[in-house]
């Protein structure tokens, strides 16, 4: 959640001095008067100093101090025409003095003219560069133009002068931490907070830079302080409900979040916040009620509608998704996320076709991206006057870098891991670039394989991309795409010679700079016009697979009634799927289907299922829905309530048909013609089991019916399957580390010869 403040230094208007020459009066009245209009206005006497600066004008038309004072007097009142025409009338007739343009820009940018506001500014520090409250006016609105390392820099020279404001200590916070120094923002959150520990809006800055730099409980600790400070205003407990969302106390995190909507019950961020938990939990339709106040209360939120499209998504409804992700973008047209959003979900649904995909993901970088970047980025790709040199490979080590939202425990770090163990580090020289912060132990262990870790969190793409230009790295290799968390920008940036994704998107960047996608060797050349990309076709599965060997094998035996089922998302699980398996139901008479909730509350989902089952003449008291488990080794010991598991269309299985083989059940896969379709049908002929891949749905529904009529064929599968998965190429993280060299080197040389 991003909903912080951009953090109000306090427009300032500097006060003429006291003491200043009347030099268009030589009258020593005059100045005395212009003496007692200061002191009336410094005692908040208004009316009196307005009175006094007026009989000045009266004697002296002209007089330039009480020309600009008296506009300031009109912008108080609210006058800011006469404001204006006062102040503009004070510079024409002394052009020199720094406080005039000052207050000239105070009053244009309270106008709304914050550009013309900046370019007064700007000429107030020209003329006096110790100008206090101008430094720190141009940091404040150069802040809100997002202009964030203009806006630090004035904004440190500000406090040079005022070292103990704590506005202008949060101020500078936000612009770092808009820079992706999330470290240095926590310093000067901490410094506002000193100067005033009851300053609410530095404490959920603060907290907000604690939990992006993964220090998730302090920040939590940081948000309950700002409750405590006011516990009647809603957004503390808003960014508390999101904290305590992101580390799984779902129970609390609701509460913060109705309590934010008690509190002030058209609250955009804590109905989004809320919905956001809803949905995770399984709660569609509450999810969807929340998402819809937002869109009636802001009807161009984006971020509603990217989230109400999800949502949609897991329902089931796709028409409504679909439109959903279109709204967002056609409310955000350059919105990079917008556009993420709506790419996942052609990648998932496979709704549009995957060369029409394509086409539309050819535009995202349009978002990401203005014209003159994109020209730069293609101009560093260049071999001639670009950003890198073509070192060649001998007597060094190649450098590779992974830039990875997913450095945690996450299914993309699961299949990471193993042949980053067994990568060659003479070599190689491995560097990690985590753009979310994770704990815990396979990140230490993740971190441990590296010769170097950079955090990129909260970094702007463009600086990220300059960081890991500066540690000269050879080769970049993304493992997001366009799912959660999405940095393609820093590829789009072209942040590296060679440039390749892999893992984490089973379909098209579409980005310009992006050379390559690497595929198993049984994937159809037809596909390669799927992508973007270079499609760099391993000699391998593309894929390996950590089992656990600590898992008891599987103690599965012959019962009185077959049980076939999946424990896929929900969201893999679509009409298309329940109209194959229900063939299969019908096919084998007795048979039940088993299936796993991934979240606390799925009944929705159930009444989806079960209605569409019911419409091919299944009949519920068939289908068991196995409540969420939450332990690892609990949710792998439920596959041995099963005889066979059924593979997903049009999207397959990722790490739920490998974990299904691990514990020894025999999966049924329908070949697709796209690569998400392919993803078992690969893992099984890596597995030498051709067998159990069918090539049209009549084939599916023999094969299953095959496995489970032949009891002592699935008998010795359970016995041998594991010990079979950690023989063949599934298992084989030194194969895979070969593989992956021999591809690293292989792209590096291409580029060298290019």
């Amino acid at each position: 959640m991003d909903n912080r403040r951009t953090g109000s230094n306090g427009k300032q208007h500097e006060e003429p001095c006291a003491q200043g020459k009347a030099t268009d009066c030589a009258s020593a009245r005059v100045s005395e008067l212009v003496a007692q209009a200061f002191a009336h206005y410094q005692n908040g006497q208004f009316r009196e100093s307005k009175a006094a600066y007026e009989q000045v004008l009266r004697w002296n038309p002209e007089q330039a101090e009480a020309l600009c004072f008296l506009g300031v007097i009109a912008h108080r009142e609210g006058r800011n025409e006469l404001a204006l025409d006062l102040i503009a009338r004070a510079i024409a007739k002394d052009p020199s003095q720094s406080v005039f343009h000052l207050n000239l820009g105070t009053v244009l940018e309270a106008i709304g003219n914050r550009r013309e506001a900046i370019v007064s500014y700007r000429q107030a520090i020209a003329l006096d560069p110790g100008c206090a409250p101008a430094l720190s006016n141009l940091g404040d609105a150069l802040l809100k133009e997002k202009l964030w390392p203009e806006a630090a820099s004035n904004l440190v020279k500000a406090l040079e002068f005022s070292s103990k404001n704590h506005l202008l200590a949060n101020s500078l916070g936000i612009a770092l931490e808009k820079m992706g120094r999330l470290e240095q923002s926590v310093v000067c959150f901490r410094k506002a907070l000193s100067l005033r520990p009851d300053f609410i809006e530095a404490h959920l800055n603060l907290g907000d830079s604690l939990s992006r730099l993964g220090f998730k409980e302090e920040g939590i600790a940081t948000f309950r302080r700002a409750v405590a400070l006011n516990p009647s205003f809603y957004r503390p407990h808003c960014y508390l409900g999101a904290a305590l969302y992101a580390v799984g106390q779902n129970e609390p995190a609701r509460k913060s979040c109705e309590t934010a909507l008690q509190l002030r019950p058209n609250a955009v961020d804590a109905d989004l916040d809320l919905g956001n938990l809803y949905k995770d939990l399984g709660w569609m339709s509450k999810a969807v009620e929340c998402y819809r106040r937002v869109v009636a209360l802001n009807a161009s939120s984006s971020a509603a509608y990217n989230n109400l499209g999800l949502a949609y998504m897991e329902m089931g409804a796709l028409k409504d998704a679909r439109e959903s992700y279109e709204r967002a973008l056609e409310l955000s047209p350059g919105s990079a996320v917008s556009f993420s959003g709506l790419l996942f979900f052609h990648a998932s649904m496979r709704d549009i076709s995957p060369e029409d995909e394509r086409a539309l993901a050819e535009n995202w970088e349009k978002c990401a991206l203005s014209e003159a970047e994109r020209l730069a980025a293609r101009t560093r790709a260049s071999k001639t006057g670009g950003a890198f040199v073509a070192s060649p490979r001998k007597g060094r080590r190649l450098r590779i870098g992974v830039v990875t939202a997913e450095l945690g425990s996450h299914a993309v770090a699961y299949f990471l891991e193993p042949f980053l163990e067994e990568l060659d580090k003479e070599r190689f020289h491995l560097t990690f670039f985590p753009t979310v912060a994770w704990a815990g132990a396979r990140t230490e262990r993740m971190v441990a394989l590296g010769d170097g870790l950079i955090s990129l969190a909260g970094v702007p793409h463009a600086q990220a991309a300059e960081r890991i230009r500066a540690e000269q790295v050879d080769i970049l290799m993304d493992t997001t795409g366009h799912t959660e968390n999405c940095h393609l920008g820093i590829f789009a940036h072209r942040a590296a010679p060679v440039q390749l994704t892999y893992a984490g998107y089973w379909s098209t960047t579409g980005l310009t700079e992006m050379d390559w996608v690497l595929a198993d060797p049984t994937l159809p050349s037809e596909c390669d016009r799927h992508f973007s990309e270079g499609v760099w076709r391993l000699p391998r599965l593309a894929s390996c697979y950590h089992g656990d060997a600590a898992l008891p094998e599987s103690r599965w035996e012959p019962g009185a009634k077959i049980w076939l089922g999946s424990f896929n998302k929900y969201t893999k699980i679509r009409q298309e799927t329940l109209a194959l398996w229900a063939r299969v139901l019908l096919a084998i008479p007795g048979s039940m289907l088993l299936l796993e909730d991934r979240r606390a509350h799925e009944e929705e989902t159930h009444q989806r299922i079960l209605a569409t089952l019911a419409s091919h003449g299944i009949a519920a008291d068939r289908i068991e829905f196995v409540p969420a488990i939450f332990y690892h080794d609990r949710h792998m010991a439920l596959y041995d309530r099963l005889d066979v598991a059924l593979d997903t269309i049009p999207f397959n299985s990722g790490t739920t048909g490998f974990d299904a083989l691990w514990m020894g059940v025999p999966l049924v896969a329908l070949e697709g013609d796209w690569g998400g379709g392919r993803i078992a049908s690969s893992a099984l002929k890596a597995l030498g089991r051709e067998e159990w891949i069918a090539q049209s749905e009549d084939e599916y529904v023999s094969i299953v019916r095959d496995l489970v009529e032949n009891v002592k064929y699935r008998e010795q599968i359970r016995k041998t399957q594991r010990a079979r998965m950690v023989a063949s190429p599934m298992c084989d993280s030194k194969g895979m580390a070969r593989a992956f060299e021999g591809a690293f080197e292989g792209m590096y040389d291409r580029w060298l010869d290019g």
